[in-house]
């Protein structure tokens, strides 16, 4: 992942941050429903538990308070569930686009509360330095489970 200045970005709070735009990219593509959407809710499902995985390995034992990360771990496992459900039931089906809401609107609700509360507090508890060190260890795990589902990042 490539920023400005041509260096790679390897702080959590920005690894995260990107992790998550490229998630609501997902979700507009579902929403348009103009590519297979089973393939497109089976990318979901790799990038979210990659994702869950490397924050709850690596990240989020670096947050202040243990109630965060409990917190952040019980909107993943949340996530998760509700995606769960919506990949048991056809695109084409009656309940396809409320389950698809649902799933959407609990993963900005965790989004907004991460990138509000929990990745500021991060931000704040460690030096610059010592945020590049859950970053590169989060991007490692979540890489690793994305090349086991067959992405390549």
């Amino acid at each position: 992942m490539t920023i400005q200045g041509g260096g790679t970005a390897s702080d959590a709070v920005t690894l995260i941050t990107n992790d998550h735009r490229m998630m609501e990219q997902l979700f507009d593509r579902l929403r348009a429903a103009d590519e297979d959407r089973q393939v497109l809710l089976d990318e979901c499902a790799a990038r979210l538990t990659a994702h869950s995985h490397a924050e709850e390995q690596q990240v989020y034992p670096q947050l202040p308070s243990p109630d965060d990360a409990h917190h952040g771990a019980d909107e993943h496992h949340e996530a998760e569930r509700l995606l769960h459900d919506l990949q048991r039931i056809s695109p084409e089906g009656p309940d396809f686009e409320d389950k698809l809401e649902e799933f959407i609107a609990a993963v900005h609700h965790h989004v907004e509360h991460e990138e509000t509360v929990l990745l500021p507090g991060l931000r704040d508890a460690l030096t610059p330095e010592r945020l590049n060190e859950p970053g590169t260890a989060f991007e490692e795990v979540r890489i690793a489970e994305l090349a086991v589902a067959g992405i390549r990042v």
